[in-house]
């Protein structure tokens, strides 16, 4: 029977591997001191007054969901910070490259690229705006014990923030890809070559990974919405 419960809960928190196998352990330590303290000599009948005692499944899952959503959304905004950060080191690294090698856009490029580097500067300010912004906001958010209202409000502003800075970013590491594309335009593939593409690389990793940590927050809150309604 406690097998039975345990396999439940697992099933429940499903959308969390991590904090079910934390879950699954924990409650399995207390409902076996539980039987173990019944003073009545049959097992099985000891099993099912410790489930029943412990409570619905669904219900304790509904709350370790909240507490993963919470937790999801603390990390999303610390990602955020340390995405824009990662970008602007890897911007810094090949702007560096391209003063050490003296590359540069061609003249008739040079408008292009002034244009581009405008949007470039401008995308990468506001992404870093507001991903500070949803990370303090975040932060100072109290988890609560249940998905209520005002938490929920709390969560779409800031995955709203954590998207429009994700966009932001996205425009940001196009623009550099235009532009390390100008750059390179006309010159042969060479160890020189290293720098910018590895940058670039960093660039696009660094916005996938937000987008991760966003994806993971949309999931969680549609799973503790589901064990809320019931």
């Amino acid at each position: 029977m406690i097998q039975d419960y345990l396999d439940g809960l697992s099933r429940e928190l499903d959308f969390d591997r991590s904090l079910a196998r934390c879950v699954r352990q924990e409650v399995e330590d207390h409902l076996w001191e539980a039987v173990a303290a019944d003073p009545a000599g049959n097992l099985l009948e000891a099993q099912r007054r410790a489930v029943a005692n412990f409570g619905d499944a669904r219900v304790i899952a509904a709350q370790f969901a909240v507490l993963s959503l919470a937790r999801q959304s603390r990390r999303a905004g610390v990602a955020a910070v340390l995405v824009v950060a990662g970008i602007f080191i890897a911007m810094k690294a090949r702007v560096a490259w391209y003063a050490a090698t003296q590359w540069a856009i061609s003249d008739d490029l040079r408008a292009v690229g002034g244009l581009v580097g405008m949007v470039d500067r401008y995308a990468f300010l506001l992404a870093a705006i507001v991903g500070l912004a949803g990370w303090l906001y975040i932060r100072s958010r109290e988890i609560p014990a249940a998905l209520h209202p005002a938490y929920r409000r709390q969560l779409h502003r800031f995955f709203v923030l954590c998207c429009t800075a994700a966009a932001a970013l996205a425009v940001s590491v196009v623009s550099d890809a235009v532009l390390t594309a100008l750059n390179l335009r006309g010159t042969e593939l060479s160890a020189a070559s290293v720098v910018p593409i590895i940058s670039m690389t960093i660039e696009i990793a660094c916005v996938g990974m937000l987008v991760f940590h966003i994806y993971g927050i949309a999931q969680r809150a549609a799973s503790a919405a589901a064990l809320m309604k019931t």
